[in-house]
């Protein structure tokens, strides 16, 4: 886990989330609940990778009307992605990266 790409994550999810709150009660409710672990991340109180399910928000994604925001989908995912340890060594592979 890079601690300054999770902060750079956790303002660019904040950016994302604090730009359609005001017009989107379910964004609204995302950003309530991930409000204190991003505010953590980006005081780099984070320091230890986090358990996938701890990372509140998924099921506005999957059951929630959020898709219909891929840029915020995207902040979310690469948030989370970092928050629980990094890319592995599989999805650097499955992207054609080195």
């Amino acid at each position: 886990m890079d601690q300054q790409r999770l902060q750079a994550l956790a303002a660019e999810l904040e950016q994302s989330l604090a730009r359609l709150a005001p017009t989107d009660g379910e964004v609204a409710d995302l950003r309530s609940a991930l409000e204190p672990l991003l505010a953590l991340a980006a005081s780099g109180g984070v320091t230890a990778p986090l358990p996938w399910g701890d990372i509140p928000g998924g099921r506005y994604f999957t059951e929630g009307g959020l898709r219909q925001y891929p840029e915020l989908e995207l902040a979310f995912a690469r948030f989370r992605i970092e928050a629980t340890g990094g890319e592995s060594p599989a999805l650097r592979k499955l992207r054609g990266e080195p």
